[in-house]
């Protein structure tokens, strides 16, 4: 299991086993960082060139800190493992509530959610895809500072189509950043038509949010005047003689 986890993530536990076969076995001990354990169901795969694969139900890391995937196998191949994971603060905790999550970037880009030890796309992105779950939430939080850079202080009637624009633009950086060795200039094409699409959106968002009575981001838009005189002279009063 890898270790590029955060908060709120699901991950599907998995063990492969060698020797497996039809008889092996397993069961699942999640230990989170206050103590507390859980029993995900275990199911076993089907055995292929001696191997089986011990597939457990998702698990939701919903604190940061070390976890204990224990792991114990009977039968074939029996034994014990224990796997560490550990899970991080959510990179976007204590941003804006509208921000888009994983799956809805996905959305745009849904060929770059396969996992990378299977041919499964996920349809989000979490420790398995390429990026990482823990990545995309680094795009979409400097997605939404671009967004924000641009309209201030945004009216709350337009927070789903921010939320649309930054995983665009979160989706765009994906193709940008981790382009398909095989078909680069697609994924950099693709890039370019998501952030044409986003930069649209904005314009959009920008006037509506206006329209709205939302202060634009211009600081001098809303300035009063600032005049500037000069000090009086000393003999300034003998003009009025």
């Amino acid at each position: 299991m890898a270790s590029d986890v955060a908060v709120g993530d699901i991950e599907t536990p998995y063990l492969d086993v060698t020797p497996g076969d039809a008889t092996t076995q397993g069961t699942l001990t999640v230990i989170a960082p206050d103590g507390t354990t859980s029993s995900p169901t275990v199911t076993t795969g089907t055995p292929s060139d001696g191997s089986v694969r011990l597939t457990a139900t998702p698990v939701t890391y919903d604190q940061p800190g070390k976890w204990v995937l224990a792991w114990k196998v009977t039968e074939t191949g029996a034994g014990a493992e224990d796997l560490v994971v550990y899970v991080v603060p959510n990179p976007n905790a204590g941003g804006p509530t509208w921000l888009p999550g994983r799956s809805r970037v996905a959305n745009y880009v849904p060929g770059r959610t396969l996992a990378v030890d299977s041919e499964t796309h996920e349809l989000t992105f979490n420790s398995q895809t390429r990026p990482t779950g823990v990545m995309v939430d680094r795009l979409i939080f400097d997605a939404a500072a671009r967004v924000l850079g641009r309209v201030g202080n945004l009216n709350e009637s337009l927070y789903e189509l921010a939320s649309v624009i930054v995983a665009l633009l979160a989706a765009a950086a994906v193709e940008r950043g981790w382009p398909d060795d095989q078909q680069n200039q697609l994924s950099l094409q693709r890039a370019n038509d998501l952030e044409k699409q986003a930069n649209r959106m904005l314009d959009e968002l920008v006037a509506a949010n206006e329209s709205a009575g939302e202060d634009p981001v211009d600081p001098g838009a809303n300035l009063m005047p600032v005049y500037a005189f000069p000090p009086p002279v000393p003999w300034g009063d003998d003009y009025f003689l």
